[in-house]
């Protein structure tokens, strides 16, 4: 499948619902640069990973996962500030 898309002034590009959908692309992209060409690949978010590993239904657990992803987020697009 292949699309044009935009690239806006800071650099960002919207990846189209029907690639997403195909590629399995939730929040996290791993973004590569080989020669000419720009490579994204999905990777599973490490937080959802974690909540899969936590029982459900305790409300405590499942309140840190959510500021423990806040924060993760928030960590991540510094870093990706800083690049």
């Amino acid at each position: 499948m292949e699309v044009l898309a935009k690239v806006d002034k800071k650099g960002r590009v919207v990846i189209p619902p029907q690639i997403r959908k195909s590629l399995g692309i939730k929040s996290v992209v791993k973004i590569e640069a080989e020669g000419d060409r720009v490579i994204l690949e999905p990777v599973e978010d490490p937080l959802e990973s974690l909540e899969k590993l936590v029982v459900r239904g305790t409300m405590d657990v499942e309140k840190e996962i959510r500021e423990f992803r806040l924060s993760a987020e928030h960590q991540l697009l510094e870093e990706a500030g800083k690049s």
